[in-house]
C-alpha cells in the first residue's frame, strides 16, 4: 500500500530589487492594489541616507489602522504615514543604525476602495553596503491531521532581548520562506496572530522547534514541518441542551476523568447512574422531568469546578417516550449486539412485550440475552440467525423509564454472517513505543487500539468493505489519548503519522498492512479462512 510521509516542497520566492513584494511565501491576492515599479528609493536599495520612501500603486487605496499595521523591522524608528492621490509615503525621524538591513512591512494594511482587499507587501533597505542575502523555508502544519495551515505568522526574534527581526505569513499550503536574513542565531515561533501583536501567547495556536533558537548560517530549510497547535485549555462547561422528557446534555471543552468528577443539581449530588459521559468531553444526564423548573447544574473535578444555569418551560417537558436503532440503516454483523437507544433513562423492560420475528416465515427468534444500560436495550442473537432479516416489535409499554413507557416501535433489522466482513492484518513493527492506532472510515473513526507491543501484527476484523486509512499516535505518556502541547513550559504536541493512502477491505478478505513512515509498505491479499 502506498503511504503519505513528510514530504515538504518548498517554493522559495526572492523579492525583485526593482519593486515591493509581496511577503516571501504568503499568499498574493491579485486583486489587491500593488505597487508599481516607480518606489523611491527602489526597494533593496544600499547606503540607504534618507528618512522617507514614497510608494506608488497601480489603484486607488485606503489604509487600515498603519499605526499597527505597517512598522519597521528590527523596530528602530517609529513610523509616520501619508497618501497622496495613488501614492502611500512612509517617513520617520529617528536615526537608523549603521550597516544594518531593514524591512518596512505593510501588514494587511493597504486595502482597496471597492472590493476591500489587501495584501502583505515587503520593502527592504540597508544602511550599509550589502543586504543580508540568507533565507530560512519552512512548513507549517496541524499538529494532528498534518495538514498545511495558511496565514500562520511565522516570526524571528532576538534570543537576547526578544526583538522582533524578521517576520512572514504561511501560504495556502503552510510554506513561508523568510528572506534578508543575517548570519545569527534566532528565536522561532508560528502562531496564529490572533490579537495582531507579533508576538506568540499561550491563547493561541503556536509551533516552535524542540529547541527555540536555530541558528542560519547559510540558506536553510527545514525538512520536518512545525507542528501547530492549541494548549490545553481551562476547563470550563461550553453549552447545556435540553430534551424532553428529561435528558441534557452538557458540552465541555476537554476530556474529565468519569470516576474524579461530581456532578450538583441546585447544591444536591446527582447519583452516577442518572448520568453517563459521550466520549469524555460531554455528558449526558437523565432527570425526573416533574421537578424541573430553573437553577443550576455543577460539575466538579480534581482542579476544576463551573457552573451553568438550566431553564426549562412546562411547554417543553411535553415528550413520548420513543425508541430507535443504535444503527440507522438497520445493518448489524453476528459480532455485534443489536441495540436499541430510548431517550431517556432505562428502568426496566418487560420481555413478554418485545417479539423477534424472522421476516422470511414470520417465526419467532429468541435471544441469547437482554440487557440494559443508561438509555440502550442489547439483544445478544444466536450464531444460528445470521443471515437472516428480522423485525424487531416493542409493543406500547414494554420499556419503563425515569419518565413514563415507551410507545410501539417496529424496526426490520440485518444479521450479516463473518463472510460479509474483511480483516486488516496491520504491521507496526516500525514503532518501537506505545502508540495508538486509529483506522478511519472516510472521516470517522472505524477503530482505536492502544497497543504498548508491536513487535506482532494486529489483526483487526469484521470491518465493513469500503476503503481504510490509518493514524498512528505516538503515546509518549501512554494514557490512550492524543496530547496538544504546552506553549508555556516548551511542551510538543504527541507525534501523529497520517498514512492517508486508502487501504481497499473486500468481504471475505484479509489485508496485509506495513506502516513505515517515511517509506513505501507492500500489500499482499489472501481469502480467510
Amino acid at each position: 500500500m502506498a503511504r503519505i510521509s513528510y514530504i515538504i516542497f518548498l517554493a522559495f520566492f526572492l523579492a525583485s530589487c526593482a519593486q515591493v513584494g509581496t511577503i516571501s511565501g504568503g499568499e498574493r491576492d491579485t486583486s489587491a492594489p500593488q505597487p508599481t515599479e516607480n518606489v523611491n528609493p527602489p526597494n533593496a536599495s544600499t547606503n540607504f541616507n534618507v528618512n522617507e520612501i514614497a510608494i506608488p500603486f497601480n489603484e486607488y487605496f485606503t489604509l487600515s489602522d498603519p499605526r499597527s499595521t505597517i512598522l519597521m523591522v528590527p523596530p528602530h524608528a517609529t513610523l509616520e504615514t501619508r497618501v497622496k492621490k495613488k501614492t502611500l509615503y512612509i517617513s520617520w525621524k529617528d536615526t537608523l543604525q549603521e550597516n544594518t538591513t531593514y524591512a518596512i512591512y505593510l501588514n494587511e494594511a493597504v486595502k482597496d476602495y471597492t472590493e476591500g482587499n489587501d495584501s502583505i507587501m515587503q520593502y527592504v533597505f540597508s544602511t550599509g553596503d550589502i543586504i543580508d542575502s540568507l533565507s530560512l523555508n519552512l512548513a507549517v502544519v496541524d499538529a494532528f491531521d498534518n495538514k498545511g495551515v495558511k496565514d500562520i505568522i511565522v516570526a524571528l526574534y532576538d534570543p537576547s532581548t526578544n526583538e522582533l527581526l524578521n517576520f512572514g505569513q504561511t501560504d495556502m499550503n503552510g510554506v513561508v520562506s523568510l528572506n534578508y536574513l543575517a548570519a545569527k542565531t534566532y528565536n522561532l515561533f508560528a502562531f496564529k496572530d490572533i490579537n495582531g501583536d507579533l508576538l506568540p501567547q499561550a491563547t493561541e495556536k503556536t509551533a516552535f522547534l524542540e529547541t527555540d533558537a536555530i541558528t542560519i548560517d547559510s540558506t536553510t530549510t527545514i525538512g520536518e514541518p512545525l507542528r501547530l497547535f492549541k494548549s490545553l485549555k481551562e476547563p470550563k462547561i461550553t453549552s447545556l441542551t435540553y430534551q424532553a422528557p428529561g435528558t441534557f446534555f452538557i458540552g465541555l471543552n476537554r476530556d474529565l476523568n468519569y470516576s474524579e468528577t461530581e456532578l450538583y443539581l441546585n447544591k444536591s449530588i446527582v447519583p452516577k447512574s442518572n448520568y453517563q459521559f459521550i466520549g469524555k468531553d460531554s455528558l449526558q444526564l437523565f432527570l425526573k422531568s416533574d421537578a424541573l423548573s430553573s437553577g443550576d447544574f455543577v460539575l466538579s473535578s480534581q482542579n476544576f469546578t463551573d457552573t451553568i444555569d438550566y431553564r426549562v418551560l412546562e411547554s417543553q417537558k411535553v415528550g413520548e417516550i420513543a425508541i430507535k436503532a443504535s444503527h440507522l440503516d438497520g445493518v448489524y454483523g453476528e459480532h455485534e449486539k443489536v441495540q436499541f437507544v430510548v431517550n431517556d433513562l432505562i428502568e426496566s423492560f418487560d420481555s413478554t412485550k418485545i417479539t423477534i420475528r424472522s421476516i422470511e416465515d414470520s417465526s419467532v427468534v429468541r435471544p441469547e440475552s437482554i440487557r440494559w444500560n443508561f438509555d440502550t436495550i442489547s439483544f445478544e442473537m444466536k450464531k444460528s440467525v445470521s443471515a437472516q432479516d428480522l423485525e424487531f416489535i416493542f409493543d406500547a409499554g414494554a420499556v419503563t423509564t425515569l419518565n413514563g413507557s415507551s410507545v410501539a416501535f417496529k424496526k426490520p433489522v440485518t444479521v450479516y454472517p463473518p463472510r460479509k466482513y474483511g480483516s486488516l492484518s496491520v504491521d507496526l513493527s516500525y514503532y518501537q513505543t506505545p502508540i495508538i492506532l486509529q483506522v478511519m472510515s472516510g472521516q470517522n473513526l472505524s477503530r482505536e487500539i492502544f497497543l504498548s507491543n508491536t513487535e506482532e501484527k494486529v489483526k483487526i476484523e469484521n470491518l465493513s468493505k469500503g476503503s481504510y486509512s490509518f493514524r498512528v499516535i505516538l503515546d509518549d505518556n501512554q494514557n490512550g489519548k492524543w496530547d496538544t502541547g504546552d506553549f508555556e513550559t516548551r511542551t510538543q504536541p504527541e507525534k501523529v503519522d497520517y498514512y492517508s493512502t486508502g487501504t481497499t477491505v473486500r468481504s471475505n478478505w484479509n489485508v496485509d498492512v506495513e506502516l513505515i513512515p517515511e517509506s513505501e509498505s507492500k500489500t499482499d491479499e489472501e481469502p480467510t479462512e
